[in-house]
């Protein structure tokens, strides 16, 4: 009755208690949802990022990793890095202008352009304005590039937008080295500093030292309580906080497999294809309406294919099918085209005549005015084939050949640009082509050819070894079938192991996460998993990853702050256990010790041990035979020059030792050497001062409300 009366006494300080418990609750929830509204993706000290604005600078992004790759799309996985390196991108451009603001580091209009056109150039334009082939840098062609920048018939919309990013960074990397070395110079050793850490690094404890070590004892002879658990917890509880939130998750995969079914029809579909292959005259139109791949009509040598196949293909006579066979994840219907000998080595010389759009970014003519170019080019030539070596050194856009008079050298069979190649392997020496291929116009004459080897012409009919749609829809039913059952982690827990699934594990997710084991884009999961609504113990539904049916269950979840011993039970419990042993073992020692307080007595109770003689360093704090231990060291030169000491509780075993002798450091009076040591270490250190600045930028970061 009493404590009914209490909680009489304090009703309104309950009723307040709980109106703000809401009240904060349904702010944070405000809160997430006015990001969204508001669209803001994320805050970097102070300046709030809208998402339309991170949006175009991924999409510029993105346009440059397409251009560097070659490619016309990217993957998911692609698209992901991108928007990582985005964020960062845009992290560090904030924080680190507005430390160039305040200690007033910048790079003036006239230093930029000494960047880009003085005797120096930056290492991106050396690379941008470079031959691809032989590496040398042509200086006139940056200034003609840059006097026709705003010319879009002479540059491109896309290569003026690339220079100008290019130019960009350059004034990005002028100002980071500035301020590094700014830092890293900034730096300033005393005397007594130097002085004091080569006293500590020099002197030398000599000792006799043995410990009993923890793998004496068996882990399953410890029996740990919960209360050794909190003790433990309590004690350490400055290493298990964490400044962003994590979760943990468990999950079943159902990957799709070829069905019996699926096999049969597949193997119905190679034989009709076989059939209809070996009859058909139109090969590559074939192969373009039923393969998996597109036709390949390049030429191959022997070890183009795997070792068997290979075999077939250079014994088999040109026209013949060989039977389906199955070829890394494929079934592949291969038929010789054709057979020839041919050189592997070719020569050629080339004057190549380019045009904007193309990878000779020096290059401004139009397409049309390149053909006509090339065309008058093959005319003079044809007529006096004396002139091509003076016009190669005049008119060819290719540098790296200019003072070569256009001769490319030797170079092997297929290593060109395939409309190239092709057209001096079908030539003859002294033959002058013209041919187009991604670098402009060529003018090429053939001058030499050997090394003759047999090559073959291959078209390959292909299949993936994929499940039919039964079987993908019969796949997905049984993942929703086993969410629909299992709407509890206890339940998932419990199916998986009498149905004998594997159940797999990815703990400590961060909200950037994008991968997890067994998929490399599971983004859709990593959100799920940090969604607000998504509770403890919650099972997803199934998501689609790329064919693979995933069913996830969410097992802790951990905010920023200290991790709770709840979370922690299981990982640390090795640890725990190894502090029982240790309480066991300093006892066990402590007792021996006040009988016989002898360090070869004491050796003789202990079978396995014993006694080493080390020099002990204070600031490497290295035990020889038994590796780094600080308390041990700590106590040793805090230590009586002939006294056994008391137990000492280390990392890996139970210590007792003896100091016999003090090593004072080598007197000196020079401690530049120090000092130079002491700076270098500091400004390797100095790299991480980008994190610190992070750190202290007080970041709130949304992508997750949007990726």
């Amino acid at each position: 009755m009493a404590i009914i009366g209490e909680i009489r006494k304090r009703y309104w300080l309950l009723v307040g208690i709980i109106g703000v418990a809401l009240l904060l609750f349904v702010l944070s929830d405000f809160q997430r949802k006015r990001n969204k509204q508001d669209n803001t993706i994320g805050v970097i000290a102070g300046e709030k990022i809208a998402i339309t604005e991170f949006n175009l600078k991924v999409e510029e992004n993105s346009e440059m990793q397409k251009t560097n790759s070659g490619k016309d799309n990217l993957t998911a996985e692609e698209n992901y890095q991108v928007r990582q390196q985005t964020w960062q991108q845009v992290v560090n451009e904030i924080i680190m202008d507005k430390q160039y603001d305040m200690l007033g580091v910048s790079v003036s209009v006239e230093e930029l352009d000494d960047l880009i056109r003085g005797n120096n150039p930056h290492q991106y334009i050396l690379k941008s304005f470079s031959d691809p082939k032989t590496g040398q840098f042509n200086p006139k062609a940056v200034t003609e590039f840059l006097q026709n920048l705003d010319n879009a018939e002479k540059v491109s919309p896309e290569n003026k937008q690339r220079y100008l990013q290019m130019e960009k960074f350059i004034k990005s990397d002028r100002l980071s080295s500035k301020y590094n070395s700014l830092i890293t110079k900034s730096f300033y050793v005393p005397t007594a500093l130097a002085k004091r850490n080569y006293t500590e690094s020099n002197t030398m404890a000599n000792v006799r030292i043995t410990g009993v070590t923890y793998q004496t004892i068996s882990d399953s002879a410890v029996k740990v309580t919960d209360a050794d658990f909190e003790k433990y917890y309590n004690e350490n509880k400055y290493k298990f906080k964490q400044d962003k939130p994590v979760r943990n998750i468990e999950y079943v995969l159902f990957e799709p497999k070829m069905s019996e079914e699926d096999i049969v029809l597949m193997k119905a579909n190679i034989q009709k294809a076989y059939t209809d292959f070996v009859a058909t005259t139109d090969v590559p139109g074939f192969v373009n309406a039923t393969s998996d791949n597109r036709y390949d009509s390049t030429w191959h040598k022997r070890g183009t294919f795997a070792p068997n196949i290979d075999t077939l293909l250079f014994s088999a006579p040109v026209g013949q099918v060989l039977e389906p066979m199955e070829d890394n994840g494929m079934y592949r219907i291969f038929k010789v085209v054709d057979r020839q000998t041919n050189a592997d080595s070719l020569m050629a010389s080339h004057i190549l005549v380019s045009y904007a759009g193309t990878p000779i970014q020096t290059a401004t003519r139009t397409r049309e005015t390149a053909d006509k170019l090339a065309d008058s080019i093959l005319n003079v030539v044809k007529t006096n084939p004396g002139a091509f070596e003076m016009l190669a050194a005049t008119k060819s856009d290719d540098e790296s050949v200019k003072a070569k008079l256009g001769d490319l050298g030797w170079f092997e069979d297929g290593k060109m640009v395939p409309e190239f190649n092709a057209a001096v392997v079908k030539g003859t020496i002294g033959d002058i082509k013209k041919v187009e291929t991604q670098f402009g116009y060529h003018i090429i004459k053939i001058t030499g050819k050997k090394d003759p080897s047999t090559k073959v012409k291959v078209a390959a009919v292909d299949f993936r070894m994929e499940p039919g749609s039964k079987t993908i829809e019969a796949l997905y039913n049984e993942a929703s079938n086993f969410a629909a059952a299992n709407t509890t982690i206890e339940k998932l827990e419990k199916t998986v192991k009498d149905k004998g699934l594997n159940l797999r594990n990815a703990d400590r997710l961060n909200t950037t996460d994008n991968t997890i084991p067994g998929l490399k884009t599971a983004r859709e999961v990593v959100r799920w998993a940090f969604n607000e609504e998504t509770e403890k113990g919650a099972v997803s539904n199934v998501f689609d990853i790329e064919g693979t049916y995933v069913v996830a269950a969410l097992k802790d979840k951990v905010e920023s702050g200290y991790i709770p011993l709840e979370v922690l039970k299981e990982p640390i419990k090795p640890l725990v256990i190894r502090e029982k042993k240790a309480e066991m073992l300093m006892k066990k020692v402590s007792d021996q010790l006040a009988k016989n307080k002898d360090l070869y007595g004491f050796v003789q109770q202990n079978v396995g041990s014993k006694v080493d003689t080390a020099d002990v360093s204070f600031t490497s704090a290295n035990i020889p035979n038994y590796g780094h231990e600080a308390k041990l060291t700590g106590q040793i030169f805090a230590a009586t020059k002939g006294q056994v000491s008391g137990p000492v509780k280390g990392d890996q075993a139970v210590y007792v030792f003896v100091l016999d002798q003090m090593k004072e450091a080598p007197a000196t009076t020079d401690f530049e050497n120090q000092k130079r040591q002491m700076a270098q270490y500091f400004q390797g250190r100095a790299g991480m001062l980008g994190n610190i600045l992070q750190e202290k930028a007080e970041i709130k970061d949304h992508r997750l409300l949007f990726y």
